[in-house]
C-alpha cells in the first residue's frame, strides 16, 4: 500500500513513544504526539483522528509492511510492546514495505534542508540500511530538481521556525541594486518555493500601511530572531489563498487578478493543455489549424510576463491591451538586439 509522508511520520512517532518504557501511553498520548509531529513537520493544525491512529496501528500490526508489532494494550488503557526490545526499525521488511519505505525516503531526502525533519530522517536512514541490505542497492527512483548548494539554504530552518512561532526576525538582505546589505526588523509571515528559489513573505518593521515584502533567500546574508520586538500580524495577509490568483511570488496586498487571453500556436497548444499556465486556465476557443485560445485569471507581474515570453513566437497575448502592448514592447527590443547584428 502507498505509504505517504504524514503516515511515515505518525508511524515513526508511535514507535519511538513505545520505545519509551519510562512513561504509559494513552491513546490520547500517542494521537496528541502524532500531531504535534504533523504540526512540526508539515504545519498541520488539525488533530490525527481516531480513526487515522486506529489504521495506522493496524498498519503496524499487520504484515503488509513486514512490522507484524507487537502492541497490546494493559489494563485496558495503555498501549506498549509486548517485546520491550521490539522496534520497526530492527526488522526486515517485505516487498510491499521495502517499495513503500523507498518512495518515501525519496521524498523525504528532497527535504533535508529543513533541519526540523531531521530525527524522522534519521529513523527513515536506518530503515533505509535495511533496505539496502535486502535490494543491495539504496539508489533513489526519483530526482526532484533541485540547486545544489543552493545559497539561503541553511537560513530555511530558522525562517520556517519563526514563521510558525510567529517570531520578529532580524535580516541581513541586499537586494542586486544595493551596494551593502542592510538590516532589517521583518515580520515572517511565510515561506514559498519558486522555479527551485525560496522567498520569504514578510512585512518589514518600518512599513507605514500593510503591504507584504517579498525577500530572495539567496539574497539574505544572516537571519536572528528579534526577541525585544513583539510580532505583528497583517490581518490582509492570508497565506491559504494570498497566492492562488499569483503566477509566481510577485505581488501586493490589494492586487486584483485580471483575466488574461492567449493565442497558442497548433504547435505548443498541447503542451499548454497538459501543464497549464495556472489552475485557471480555461480553452475558450479551438481554431482549425490546431490552435487555441485560452484564458487566465491572475495577477499581471513579472513572473506571467516571462511565462508568455519564454515560447516566443508561439504565444500571443490578445488581452488585456495594455498587457499586450507590454509583451510587444519586450518582442520588439529582444528582436531589436538581433536585428542590428550580422553572422560572420
Amino acid at each position: 500500500m502507498p505509504l505517504n509522508r504524514a503516515t511515515l511520520i505518525r508511524i515513526s512517532v508511535i514507535d519511538r513513544c513505545l520505545q519509551n518504557h519510562y512513561r504509559r501511553w494513552t491513546i490520547n498520548d500517542l494521537i496528541d504526539a502524532c500531531t504535534e509531529a504533523l504540526a512540526e513537520y508539515e504545519g498541520r493544525s488539525n488533530p490525527v483522528s481516531r480513526r487515522t491512529f486506529q489504521n495506522d496501528l493496524a498498519l503496524m500490526r499487520s504484515d503488509r509492511l513486514g512490522y507484524n508489532a507487537p502492541i497490546v494494550v494493559r489494563d485496558n488503557k495503555y498501549y506498549e510492546y509486548e517485546d520491550p526490545d521490539f522496534s520497526i526499525t530492527h526488522l526486515p521488511l517485505n516487498n510491499e514495505g521495502l517499495d513503500a519505505l523507498n518512495s518515501a525516503l525519496d521524498i523525504l531526502r528532497q527535504l533535508q534542508c529543513f533541519p526540523q525533519l531531521s530525527s524522522s530522517i534519521d529513523i527513515i536512514s536506518k530503515l533505509n540500511e535495511q533496505i539496502s541490505r535486502n535490494t543491495g542497492t539504496s539508489a533513489p527512483a526519483m530526482d526532484m530538481e533541485h540547486v545544489p548548494g543552493y545559497r539561503g539554504a541553511q537560513f530555511i530552518g530558522t525562517i520556517y521556525d519563526a514563521v510558525r512561532k510567529q517570531q520578529t526576525i532580524v535580516v541581513e538582505y541586499q537586494s542586486f541594486k544595493a551596494r551593502q546589505p542592510e538590516a532589517l526588523a521583518v515580520y515572517p509571515y511565510l515561506l514559498k518555493e519558486y522555479r527551485n528559489r525560496w522567498f520569504l513573505i514578510g512585512e518589514k518593521a518600518t512599513n507605514h500601511s500593510p503591504q507584504v515584502n517579498i525577500f530572495a533567500l539567496d539574497r539574505i546574508h544572516s537571519v536572528t530572531i528579534d526577541y525585544n520586538h513583539p510580532f505583528k500580524k497583517c490581518v490582509d495577509f492570508d497565506p491559504w489563498h494570498f497566492f492562488d490568483d499569483t503566477i509566481g511570488v510577485t505581488r501586493q496586498i490589494g492586487d486584483k487578478a485580471r483575466r488574461i487571453v492567449i493565442k497558442i500556436d497548433r504547435q505548443q497548444a498541447p503542451y499548454v493543455e497538459s501543464k497549464p499556465f495556472h489552475k485557471s486556465q480555461k480553452v475558450e476557443q479551438r481554431f482549425r489549424d490546431g490552435s487555441i485560445q485560452l484564458s487566465l485569471k491572475v495577477v499581471i507581474n513579472n513572473e506571467l510576463e516571462r511565462l508568455i515570453l519564454g515560447y516566443g513566437g508561439h504565444a500571443e497575448v490578445i488581452a488585456p491591451p495594455e498587457f499586450r502592448q507590454r509583451i510587444a514592447a519586450s518582442v520588439r527590443k529582444a528582436a531589436s538586439r538581433y536585428a542590428d547584428r550580422h553572422d560572420e
